[in-house]
């Protein structure tokens, strides 16, 4: 869901920036995000710093079984410039 989970999300150096990702259904899924083996709590917000920029690994999963999406974090300075 596109919605839930963007592929493609900004955040600027600095300020506050959380991973949006989360999914839906029945029994409730668990989200989970990681790059380069680094897991990043989908949702919780943290200063945004450039090393956050990447790709990561998101994945939901229930009894049922597993969805999983790449995406992609950019950071921009605060300038506005890109990161």
């Amino acid at each position: 869901d596109v919605e839930r989970c963007p592929p493609q999300q900004n955040w600027t150096e600095g300020q506050e920036g959380a991973l949006n990702c989360s999914a839906r259904g029945a029994p409730e899924p668990r989200v989970s995000c990681s790059k380069d083996g680094n897991s990043l709590v989908p949702g919780a917000p943290r200063p945004a710093e450039r090393a956050h920029a990447g790709t990561y690994l998101c994945r939901a999963s229930n009894a049922l079984g597993t969805a999983e999406r790449n995406v992609t974090v950019w950071v921009q300075r605060e300038s506005g410039g890109p990161g």
